[in-house]
């Protein structure tokens, strides 16, 4: 397989050219899938729905990806940032807010200042209007390659591609904005200052989302709830499932450890609401469980870990920094229970379902509750705390009584096998694909 890496004049694009796979026979469908990640890496939630998502769409022809995003950082690659794909994968760099009118004639003397002025006060609707390059590199791709659908994870660089300008589209709304925003100016954290910026913000996207989401064929969500956001009432609800749900022989829960006293975290470990969380906790929790149970550990196991988060966690002790690790399995084995203090955000945390998949009940914050009250109800598969010092009071409840945190992690256990598979996940995509495309034959530009 060759690839290489062109560079598309005045659309300031990069171009992955990998040769297309072969159709299956029998499967004649040819997707583009438009996002700002990729569904080739897996080391992170966002990526592993991609990756379901992906992997279902390849079952049924080919997919062809647009990434629209900066460049890989100066020294690393494109298939280092974004994984080696299996078909033609185009990256665009899209305009910053900044390069735009009115921003662009003051932006030569303080571009990053002006950039992040122009995104925090700038008009929203010019964050889902057509970017001049993404929409380019989209038309081009429309003229040359011939779609049946649209695949666009998340609304905003869907958007921005200009894919709504044609049919049929199918929009993944997991980590919906208005939902994002509205847990942010909750969080006790917030500065004033930044409830005031993102207050206003809300009422914006509130006027633009619903009427972009009308002009999709599909929308998937990840939640019941989320079908109560503007624009999302006629969704379809995708779950997120745990990714090893998909593998050939997905685990099954572990025995208790009831010697165990770690608690373990799980997560993108540069993710703004996963290591926002994490200080929280620290700050907040670790003090007081520490003074009741000397020997507790946290362990912090996740992805792409800062250096700088790496040494301060460190620094703090019964904290352990293990990074990424082969094998989950064996963290999940080793500690006594799962802790998700997070408190802002969007979708459902996949890191619930996961530990309990496992064997391992959790204690976890509201927010990363959401979309789970129905099947892991607080105080019977797990333990909700309204702030963080009720989620300390928990967590030492459970390091002081193994029995009871065994008992939450079967049940917990039970409900997520009888509530998830894959193959119900591969099933929902495939059914809306085909309500999706039943009436068109391909992707045409509107005349």
């Amino acid at each position: 397989m060759n690839s290489g890496v062109n560079e598309i004049p005045m659309l300031t694009s990069m171009s992955l050219q990998v040769q297309p796979a072969a159709r299956r026979k029998g499967s004649d469908l040819h997707f583009l899938w438009v996002s700002n990640h990729t569904p080739f890496l897996v080391d992170f939630g966002g990526g592993q729905r991609s990756s379901l998502i992906y992997r279902t769409l390849r079952t049924m022809g080919t997919v062809d990806v647009l990434l629209i995003c900066g460049p890989p950082p100066e020294g690393r690659t494109v298939e280092e940032i974004h994984g080696r794909p299996d078909g033609w994968m185009e990256l665009v760099d899209p305009l910053k807010r900044g390069e735009l009118a009115p921003w662009r004639w003051v932006r030569a003397g303080a571009p990053v200042l002006v950039d992040k002025v122009a995104y925090n006060f700038g008009r929203r609707k010019v964050d889902y209007q057509p970017d001049p390059r993404a929409s380019g590199v989209f038309d081009r791709l429309l003229r040359n390659r011939q779609y049946d659908l649209v695949i666009g994870r998340h609304l905003k660089y869907t958007a921005k591609a200009g894919a709504l300008r044609y049919g049929p589209t199918i929009i993944d709304v997991d980590d919906n904005e208005l939902e994002l925003y509205r847990t942010i100016i909750d969080d006790p954290c917030t500065s004033t200052l930044r409830r005031l910026v993102l207050r206003r913000r809300v009422r914006s996207l509130g006027k633009i989302v619903p009427k972009l989401l009308e002009r999709t064929s599909r929308i998937w969500v990840s939640k019941e709830e989320d079908r109560s956001i503007p624009g999302c009432e006629r969704a379809t609800v995708l779950p997120n499932i745990p990714y090893a749900m998909s593998w050939p022989n997905p685990p099954s829960p572990l025995p208790p450890n009831y010697a165990s006293e770690t608690i373990l975290f799980v997560g993108m470990l540069s993710y703004i609401y996963n290591f926002q969380g994490i200080d929280t906790f620290l700050a907040d929790a670790w003090p007081q469980i520490r003074r009741a149970k000397p020997n507790a550990r946290l362990r912090l196991v996740g992805s792409r870990v800062n250096p700088g988060d790496r040494n301060r966690w460190a620094a703090i002790p019964g904290v352990e920094v293990a990074g990424f690790v082969e094998d989950l399995q064996d963290a999940y084995r080793d500690c006594a229970f799962v802790v998700v203090p997070l408190w802002s955000g969007a979708g459902t945390n996949i890191k619930v379902s996961e530990a309990l998949m496992y064997g391992r009940t959790c204690v976890v914050s509201k927010t990363a509750h959401r979309g789970y009250s129905g099947t892991l109800p607080h105080n019977r598969c797990l333990l909700v705390g309204k702030d963080t010092e009720e989620m300390a009071t928990y967590c030492i409840t459970l390091l002081n009584d193994p029995e009871r945190r065994a008992s939450l992690a079967e049940a917990g256990a039970r409900s997520i096998l009888n509530s998830l598979s894959f193959q119900q996940f591969q099933r929902t995509v495939v059914e809306t694909i085909e309500s999706a495309v039943c009436t068109n034959l391909h992707l045409q530009p509107q005349v």
